[in-house]
């Protein structure tokens, strides 16, 4: 039997879908699991995994034109496909008329609560109502248990490998006259749909990460992207301890470097379910997005939230619409964390970690 698992775009996304596709093999060896992902960056992390038998890479910003879009369409439609699966969140139309096109015959996704006319959601044969109280790690286990008609809620979840031993030793070998602690820092986040409002100011990350460091005699990594270059410079400018800004590198190297640090301080972000995924405690700053839905997997870690009514705005009630009340600051409660504040949350964390 053939699937098409359907990725939604982010790194931190196909973190959190991973277990629920590695369950659907794990349950039934006979399946040939194919993995459609909306992002070439994806493929870093799933190229070489054995769970696949083929990845394809369709990513609609780089997909132009109507005759571009319909010809890999029908390339997809090739493999005719027993059935295909559109994990949490994917509610969008491209998700739902894609299996339709390619004449899939089951298709599984959610019902959400919003959109349903325009996402297309009645496209899809085979719905399963989304859960409020979830997070997304287990709203997909969920829709890989419809499929295989059995409760898998209290399966071991097992994560993607991160890195090769060959990135291990490189990142080591970049390391080499570091000091012997140190913590990982991510200023930056995804900038899509208005996604940038989930950055805590950058001054005060340098800040922060000060304090941290100056408290545990750590040196500061600091890692970003291409287009976070300023992010990572201001950091830097405002930190007296020790700090190296860490070259735009492969995910696998980066994911490898933060997996030799203590722990992690980021927005919420693909590289903070990087680390989290490499066992790394992870001190997460979280203002619109609700870290009950998408906040770091595992123990240990520590989420920073201002309180403040009204947030976080985007839950899994309202996936698919970036829904912002009239006159709100998506950024507000993000703004509003001072320094001292999270210092106030951060610092009895750390005696957790280093045993002060």
């Amino acid at each position: 039997m053939k699937l098409l698992c359907i990725c939604p775009i982010g790194i931190g996304n196909y973190l959190l879908f991973y277990p629920a596709v590695e369950v659907l093999k794990a349950c039934r060896p006979d399946l040939e699991l194919h993995l459609l992902a909306l992002r070439k960056a994806i493929r870093e992390f799933a190229d070489g995994d054995s769970l696949w038998s083929e990845i394809h890479v369709m990513d609609p910003t780089k997909i132009h034109g109507i005759h571009e879009k319909f010809a890999y369409i029908k390339h997809l439609a090739s493999y005719n496909f027993d059935a295909s699966l559109s994990y949490f969140p994917s509610n969008r139309w491209e998700y739902n008329l894609l299996p339709f096109l390619c004449r899939i015959k089951e298709r599984y996704a959610f019902q959400y609560h919003l959109k349903r006319i325009e996402s297309l959601s009645f496209l899809n044969n085979r719905l399963l109502p989304v859960d409020g109280t979830q997070h997304d790690l287990h709203q997909n286990i969920r829709l890989s248990s419809q499929f295989l008609h059995r409760d898998l809620h209290d399966r071991r979840l097992v994560f993607p490998t991160l890195f090769s031993q060959q990135d291990k030793t490189r990142a080591q070998d970049l390391l080499s006259g570091s000091l012997p602690v140190r913590i990982a820092i991510h200023p930056g986040s995804s900038i899509e749909h208005g996604m940038d409002a989930k950055r805590w100011d950058a001054d005060r990350f340098g800040l922060l990460a000060d304090r941290i460091c100056e408290e545990t005699g750590a040196e500061a990594l600091i890692f970003g992207g291409p287009d976070e270059l300023e992010l990572k410079n201001t950091v830097a400018s405002v930190m007296k301890q020790p700090h190296r800004c860490i070259d735009p590198i492969p995910l696998k190297l980066t994911s490898a470097l933060i997996s030799q640090c203590r722990l992690c301080l980021c927005n919420d972000s693909g590289l903070m379910h990087c680390a989290a995924v490499a066992g790394i405690p992870v001190a997460a700053l979280f203002g619109p997005t609700d870290e009950h839905r998408n906040g770091p997997p595992g123990k240990g870690h520590l989420i920073l939230r201002k309180k403040m009514d009204g947030y976080p705005l985007w839950t899994a009630r309202n996936v698919g619409v970036r829904y912002i009340p009239k006159g709100c600051d998506p950024s507000s409660s993000l703004k509003a964390l001072t320094v001292d504040d999270a210092w106030q949350m951060v610092k009895p964390w750390l005696e957790t970690i280093f045993g002060t």
